[in-house]
């Protein structure tokens, strides 16, 4: 395969050392990949291969040990945390476009399921939110 140009030239006594490497990154990056998509269902591979090489400062000029490393070490929880809340939050605008009625009831019980302190938050989020010209929401106590 080396006369065609299909693959690199290679001493066998580093073969099973740089198959290592390699598997050991592809393990890595398939469970970052499995981490972001579980977080974000509706982004394309594309863009969560793109932001992982990002994350990690990864390019194709690295060795698979360094890929591997660096992927091992990575902590995505923040990503992963920002990701799920954008996801949500998409999702929550499509289903209140489809059926106002319905979500105006789901978020009537959501804030009844509220701490007195985390409504409170919220009706304060609610009302410094930037709006529309009309007549601003009064708040029922």
């Amino acid at each position: 395969m080396e006369a065609k140009g299909c693959a690199k030239p290679a001493v066998w006594k580093d073969a099973r050392r740089k198959f290592y490497w390699a598997v050991r990154a592809r393990v890595a990056r398939s469970a970052a990949l499995a981490e972001l998509t579980e977080a974000s269902p509706g982004s394309t591979a594309e863009y969560r291969s793109h932001l992982l090489d990002s994350l990690a400062s990864i390019d194709a000029t690295m060795e698979d040990r360094q890929v591997s490393e660096v992927l091992e070490k990575l902590d995505l929880s923040q990503t992963v945390s920002q990701l799920r809340a954008d996801y949500l939050m998409r999702r929550m605008v499509e289903l209140t476009k489809e059926d106002r009625k319905a979500a105006m009831t789901g978020f009537a019980r959501l804030a009844d399921n509220l701490s007195d302190e985390e409504r409170n938050s919220l009706i304060t989020v609610l009302q410094s939110a930037t709006r529309s010209p009309g007549s601003p929401i009064t708040v029922l106590s």
